[in-house]
């Protein structure tokens, strides 16, 4: 952190410092030791009067204000020129302090900024207040609370968490647990202590704590396309668990699971996000994994600046999807052949890369979503950060390189 901010000052350094400085320097009286000396001492300055303006700059700055800045550092959305990225003003109105000492702030949702990665959408948001306790059980995960997103197309369905059994289908609603905003190969190595995720997550002096939900954009039951509505919730946890020895019927019949706080309801817009195709198609790309007699086809891809999308096909595909139902054996075979291929896909996308230009590789790694329709699987890869599109200029696949034809690139656009 301190090296990225004597980086930061070194760059602020207004320019009359350098220019004094050199001339200065190219008087021929000036010995050699006091130049040394002058040039430590004036960089020194330089470099405090820069901390100490960007100290300054960042205070003046609302703690949603910093939480956007973070995002866009940390997703290099400048830097790579990303689309697909919207930020949303601070809303005031939802989020009012308290009249006096004595009076508690109101239960706010606080929405930061939306990211279209392809398929998938992140929302990033806060919730205040919320006390570090609080924060901690909803972290965790195993204790007695969970923080809950309800999206739905209707501004009015604030209890959808309650619907029970059949009612529960014939809304557009669902229903997410969220969690902080960590990237996914941030994950394991942070999740591990919840003190460095409400260290980076949790401001204490706005009780304030910072979330992410991710959405799939074609998932039946809300229509992105549509006004879409964020009701955020603090459920008990014991109110969602279901026991060994019920039925789903008996589960449904009933669920009526435990609001803690319902921090309201806020409007989610999603920016379109651009994205290089290609068709391969008539190219019969094959992919052979090691030590293993399956054959992957790849038939399309969509580049965006955060995700992959493949098409594959191979030779199991229909049957794998299509699982004979009236068959004892035969669905346990397909059931045993389609866990064979999961595990291939798996592999497969484990071990390919984006090529860049500038000849850096970004690893990229398999998804849990693989939809299925007309003997085309779509699977995904994410990585933690962005790419710039018009840097793109292959992708490797098992080491196999594949040309990529980019528009951006050829344009410059």
């Amino acid at each position: 952190m301190l090296s990225e901010k004597i980086l930061f000052a070194l760059n602020s350094v207004d320019d009359s410092f350098l220019m004094e400085t050199e001339a200065f320097l190219k008087q021929p009286a000036v010995p050699r030791r006091t130049v040394k000396k002058t040039v430590r001492v004036l960089l020194i300055a330089a470099v405090i009067a820069a901390l100490m303006g960007a100290t300054a700059y960042a205070i003046g700055y609302t703690i949603h204000q910093r939480r956007q800045q973070e995002l866009r550092e940390s997703l290099q959305i400048e830097e790579n020129r990303v689309s697909g990225y919207t930020e949303f003003e601070e809303n005031n109105v939802s989020g009012e302090q308290p009249a006096s000492e004595t009076e508690e702030a109101k239960p706010s949702v606080q929405l930061i900024s939306t990211f279209q990665k392809g398929e998938f959408a992140d929302v990033y948001f806060s919730v205040s207040p919320i006390t570090k306790e609080e924060a901690w059980d909803a972290i965790g995960w195993e204790h007695k609370n969970a923080i809950y997103v309800i999206a739905s197309n209707n501004s009015e369905l604030d209890d959808a968490y309650r619907r029970k059994g059949d009612e529960a289908r014939k809304d557009l609603y669902v229903r997410f647990p969220v969690l902080p905003p960590v990237q996914e190969d941030e994950y394991l190595q942070v999740h591990e202590t919840r003190e460095e995720l409400l260290e980076k997550y949790y401001d204490a002096d706005s009780q304030s704590l910072m979330l992410r939900a991710q959405f799939l954009l074609d998932y039946d039951p809300v229509d992105w396309n549509k006004p879409v509505y964020l009701n955020v919730k603090i459920i008990e946890l014991s109110s969602l668990a279901s026991s060994m020895d019920e039925t789903m019927e008996e589960y449904w019949e009933r669920y009526d699971p435990v609001c803690v706080r319902d921090y309201g309801t806020v409007p989610v817009t999603v920016s379109n996000a651009e994205y290089i195709e290609n068709d391969f198609r008539g190219k019969e790309i094959r992919i052979q994994v090691p030590e293993s007699d399956k054959v992957l086809q790849l038939l399309g891809m969509k580049i965006y600046s955060a995700q992959v999308e493949w098409q594959f096909t191979h030779e199991d595909i229909d049957l794998i999807f299509n699982l004979p139902r009236d068959d004892d054996e035969a669905f346990r075979r397909g059931f045993e052949l389609q866990l064979e291929w999961l595990a291939v896909y798996n592999q497969v996308l484990d071990a390919s890369e984006l090529l860049l230009d500038d000849g850096s590789r970004v690893k990229l790694g398999p998804s849990e979503s693989a939809p299925y329709e007309d003997g085309v699987v779509t699977l995904y890869s994410h990585w933690g950060s962005t790419v710039d599109l018009s840097k793109v200029s292959a992708v490797s696949i098992m080491g196999k390189e594949v040309p990529i034809q980019n528009p951006f690139r050829e344009t410059g656009e």
